[in-house]
Parts: structure tokens; C-alpha cells; sequence
């Protein structure tokens, strides 16, 4: 009972340490996800906001050097919707451009969370099979059974298994939680652009 966890990491065998990389990646892209979210969908918003208006009341320029004085990310997505000069439907190719390449900014990293979902539990059960194995060679070498004997193999698979779940458990949830969170960030960039170009070009009747 007063085993510690640097022990149970031990106790649990040579794949605990795949499982550790695989933790210590997770939590890297998971916290640098969270901080993009956090810092671009926000911004992202506000900006579609503020060109809206701009362009409802008339002030396109006013809305381009809104867009001009934001980051990479925003102001390459919104302003092609916004240039007149060209056919609106090259500018509408050039904005679902623009869009796609946010879509990959928004979900840059995610696969290796999905891939760490899915392979931990797999990792988990060749740790359960190795301490399966150990506790019946261990049963073979005294020749005798009992829990006494098997203990250290069982706990060893138990161990495995265990963070192995762990593991994927948060790599999935928060790959799922990510992906639905790109998809709606997305969803809501493409209304607003589509917003801007009918405002844009409404007021340009030539184009």
C-alpha cells in the first residue's frame, strides 16, 4: 500500500517507458493546442466582427487595415474576401484557400495524439503478456504456484495494462475534443467569410 509511484512505474516493466514518451508527447501537444485555441479562435472572432461592421457601414478601408494589423493566421484568411479588384470568384478560390490552410494550423500535431490513442493499448497489452509469461516462467523455475510466486508477473501486467488506458484514455478525449473544436473554429470562419465577400462585393456592384 505505500508503494510509490515511482515504484509502480518500476514494477510495471521495460513498457512503461514507450508509455512514458507517449504521456510526455501527449501532454506537449495538448498544451500547446490549448494555447492556440485559447489565444487564435478568440482573435479570430473578434476580427470577423469588426470587419463585418466595418463593411456594413460602408469603410472598407477601414476594415482592410483592420485585417492588415493582425496575425499571419487572421489576416491571410479574411482578406482575400476583402481585395475587390479581382473576379469574386477567384477571390472566393483564394479564401477557401486560405481556409484550408488555417484547417492545418488548427490541427497541426493532432494525428500524433490520435496515433498514441490508438497504439497505448496496444502497448499496455504486450506489457500484460510479458508479465503473464514472467509469472509462469516464475511458476516453472520453483516449481510450485501459489500468489506468492505469480505475484510479481500479475502486478507487472496489471501495471501495463493500466497505463496503457490511462494513456490513450486522455490522448483520445482530448484528440476528440481538439478536432470538434478546429471543425467549429473553421465552420465559423467560412460564414463570416462568406459574409465579407457578399458585403465586399455588394458594395462593388462592377465585380
Amino acid at each position: 500500500m505505500g508503494t510509490n509511484l515511482g515504484q509502480l512505474f518500476l514494477n510495471g516493466g521495460w513498457v512503461m517507458w514507450p508509455l512514458l514518451i507517449f504521456s510526455v508527447l501527449s501532454w506537449a501537444v495538448i498544451l500547446e493546442r490549448i494555447y492556440t485555441y485559447l489565444t487564435l479562435r478568440p482573435k479570430l472572432a473578434k476580427t470577423a466582427t469588426s470587419l463585418v461592421q466595418s463593411l456594413r457601414s460602408g469603410d472598407s478601408n477601414t476594415a482592410k487595415q483592420l485585417c492588415m494589423s493582425d496575425k499571419p493566421q487572421i489576416r491571410e484568411v479574411f482578406i482575400n474576401a476583402l481585395e475587390t479588384k479581382r473576379p469574386r470568384e477567384l477571390a472566393e478560390r483564394m479564401t477557401e484557400r486560405s481556409r484550408v490552410r488555417l484547417m492545418a494550423h488548427l490541427k497541426r500535431n493532432l494525428w500524433m495524439l490520435g496515433t498514441i490513442g490508438s497504439a497505448s493499448p496496444f502497448v499496455g497489452l504486450l506489457g500484460t503478456v510479458v508479465g503473464i509469461v514472467r509469472a509462469f516462467h516464475d511458476m516453472a523455475e520453483k516449481g510450485a504456484g501459489g500468489f506468492s510466486v505469480v505475484a510479481g508477473g500479475i502486478s507487472e501486467a496489471l501495471i501495463a495494462t493500466a497505463a496503457g488506458l490511462i494513456v490513450a484514455i486522455i490522448a483520445l478525449i482530448t484528440y476528440n475534443i481538439f478536432v470538434t473544436t478546429a471543425n467549429q473554429t473553421i465552420n465559423g470562419v467560412k460564414l463570416a467569410t462568406e459574409e465579407l465577400l457578399d458585403l465586399a462585393y455588394g458594395n462593388n456592384p462592377t465585380n
